[in-house]
């Protein structure tokens, strides 16, 4: 249960992280939070911030309500990243391991963001209250007399949990693509038609030149016939 827990989150005000939390200790988790006992390395919170800075950050897009994005790019293996935004700015970016459900960076995310978190202290007190009651709602599934049969069952909901996040996500990315596409077409249609009448206005006053030329032309043939005829 100690280690059901999210691996790194930073709370970003105006471009200057104000707060973070880490978690060290690394461990694929089961339904109710225990450690599977597969070892791995830990991700130092440097790298996290550094990824966080250069390349999640100038790619966020504030938006009002309860909205929270995860990063299509595989920032690091086996992990996954999440953002979102607060009405005073203020950008939440968590990185979970692949093994933990998915609710819970979109919980935390969602849920931190009324809530002052401009001290570590202040976070880390937010992101324990929000993961225990996370916790103790996973854990009322529990029968302690059918452990096994109970886990399966929390690996089940779990597993049906995940399922649909990853479809709103992928909705949500597709959604997200087709305002992209259509931009991109809005924006060709307004070169296309801002390059048309370029092209007619040019090809208007190439018509005016020739018509002018044509009648400069006549206007001195003529002159010069009419001068041939009375000296004949």
């Amino acid at each position: 249960m100690n280690n059901f827990d999210i691996s790194f989150l930073v709370v970003v005000k105006n471009g200057e992280v104000i707060s973070r939390y880490y978690k060290s200790e690394i461990g694929h988790y089961g339904a109710t939070g225990r450690v599977t006992g597969r070892p791995g390395k830990a991700i130092k919170p440097e790298v996290f911030e550094q990824l966080v800075q250069g390349i999640v950050i100038p790619k966020v897009v504030h938006v009002d309500g309860n909205k929270v994005t995860k990063v299509s790019t595989n920032l690091i293996e086996d992990y996954e990243c999440y953002y979102g935004t607060a009405k005073n700015g203020d950008v939440l970016v968590a990185f979970t391991e692949k093994e933990v459900p998915k609710i819970l960076p979109l919980r935390i995310l969602t849920e931190l963001k009324a809530l002052d978190n401009d001290t570590d202290g202040k976070l880390a007190r937010n992101v324990a209250t929000v993961i225990q009651q996370f916790k103790e709602e996973l854990m009322s599934y529990h029968d302690p007399g059918v452990a096994e049969a109970t886990e399966q069952d929390l690996q089940d909901i779990i597993q049906v949990m995940n399922d649909n996040i990853d479809k709103f996500l992928q909705r949500q990315e597709l959604v997200s693509s087709l305002v992209d596409r259509t931009s991109q077409l809005n924006q060709s249609s307004y070169n296309f038609k801002r390059k048309a009448v370029r092209i007619k206005r040019r090809m208007w006053w190439q018509n005016v030149k020739l018509t002018v030329t044509i009648v400069v032309v006549v206007v001195i043939l003529t002159a010069i016939i009419v001068a041939i005829a009375h000296f004949l």
